[in-house]
């Protein structure tokens, strides 16, 4: 798929301070930048952990996480960082669901609340709709670049990066920018990385850090390989912006806004339309390149609620390609522990205009029971915190709806639900 983004101004990450620059894919040494005035910082406290996670939802069973001894890496994790020993870095990745970050969103900043805040985390840097949003931060409009993804016109393997989408330009000028916004954890960074492609003929791109240039990277690469650059800021917000030269095609995968500080990082990788068997036509090498580098704790998967409607594939199809990816997954993080988290309810509407149960979401759940299973991960059961098969109809009727009226998505009350309902299956079995 490939959209056309030009109706903005640019790409930035808010990020607030002098920066330390240095190439983490290469052996360059660290470059000084002159730090700006500083930025007021958000407030030190907030809510803890017990008044984000309401005790009672009107809608919402609390599930209990299944296999929870399989995320004991995790755990472990959690624990080190509880005690201002380390951090616990959760990858998230999946289709809208995700991407929306209201339901990770509110794991973000429930679980920042109890063991600390090391920040966002991974990014976009091109927005996928207008007001991109995420959780503490704003995807602003972008110029100039093109947004390709796994889509009806690319069933080829290609370099896709480390979430799906590669943003692509050869046009003087262009840029993009994120946003710390106003309210909302996850906003403080230390270091700041920009992810891009090094490709034959590739041109020049630079970043800005609070305003000022402080490097323009050589794109250019024969054979092509993963380009990561790394500056250490000071902990405050900041701004990172990047702009083509025009001087050859420019692809970058996103950015990485995070803390040194111990915490937890659960970064969102989800993409709009996603589904698992996508991930099989990501490049391996420059995925797995790129997905190291976040030296993961826990690996979640989202998927299913897309491929509800793939009425040419059968639940044993999608199984395989459900099990080729987890292999992918967990031969690059052996240690880590991994959840599979099962599709939501979708009703459909009958020949009658009545709303009935989809059948082939209680199939998939089963079928991503059984992966877990054999991958030694653990499974949120989506559809039982619902309310079972068909449970969506009731959420479409209540006031407020918990469900949109497409029969797909969830409100943002049905999403902060599940985020609260979900954070608390994954404490399941934890001892500090």
């Amino acid at each position: 798929m490939r959209l056309r983004v030009s109706h903005g101004i640019g790409l930035a990450l808010l990020l607030t301070s002098g920066a330390v620059a240095w190439r983490a894919l290469s052996a360059e040494p660290p470059r000084a930048v002159p730090p700006p005035p500083a930025a007021a910082a958000p407030p030190a406290s907030g809510p803890t952990l017990e008044e984000l996670l309401r005790a009672e939802g009107e809608l919402g069973e609390d599930v209990a996480m299944e296999s929870p001894d399989a995320l004991a890496h995790f755990h472990d994790a959690l624990a080190r960082a509880e005690a201002g020993e380390g951090q616990a870095r959760v990858l998230v990745y999946g289709g809208s669901h995700t991407a929306g970050d209201l339901y990770v969103g509110r794991m973000r900043e429930a679980l920042q609340a109890r063991f600390g805040d090391a920040g966002h985390g991974f990014l976009p840097l091109v927005p996928w709709v207008d007001n991109h949003w995420a959780w503490g931060m704003r995807v602003d409009e972008a110029e100039g670049w093109g947004i390709e993804t796994v889509g009806f016109k690319h069933r080829d393997v290609a370099r896709y990066g480390l979430a799906g989408a590669a943003y692509e330009t050869d046009e003087a000028g262009a840029f993009a920018a994120v946003e710390a916004d106003t309210w909302g954890n996850g906003r403080q960074a230390s270091r700041v990385e920009v992810l891009y492609d090094r490709q034959p003929g590739g041109g020049a791109l630079e970043v800005w850090i609070d305003g000022r240039l402080v490097e323009t990277l050589d794109t250019a690469s024969d054979p092509p390989e993963a380009g990561r650059a790394v500056y250490d800021v000071s902990d405050a917000t900041h701004r990172l912006e990047v702009r083509a030269v025009g001087d050859g095609p420019v692809t970058v995968y996103g950015a990485v806004m995070e803390r040194a500080a111990p915490g937890v990082l659960v970064e969102n990788l989800g993409l709009v339309g996603s589904k698992a068997r996508h991930q099989l036509l990501w490049d391996a090498a420059l995925w797995r390149a790129l997905f190291v580098t976040r030296r993961p704790d826990l690996v979640a998967l989202a998927y299913g609620n897309n491929e509800t409607t793939d009425t040419h594939l059968s639940i044993a199809e999608h199984e395989a390609h459900l099990r080729a990816v987890m292999t992918r997954i967990t031969e690059a993080a052996p240690e880590a522990s991994c959840l599979l988290i099962g599709p939501t309810d979708r009703p459909r509407v009958t020949e009658d205009g009545e709303l009935a149960a989809r059948e082939v979401v209680g199939g998939l759940t089963a079928m991503q029971r059984r992966v877990a299973e054999a991958f030694g991960c653990a499974f949120f059961d989506t559809l039982a915190f619902q309310g079972g098969l068909g449970g969506g109809i009731a959420w479409l009727g209540h006031d407020p709806p918990y469900m949109r009226s497409d029969r797909q998505h969830l409100s943002r009350e049905g999403y902060l639900r599940w985020g609260e309902v979900l954070t608390r299956a994954l404490l399941d079995g934890y001892e500090p």
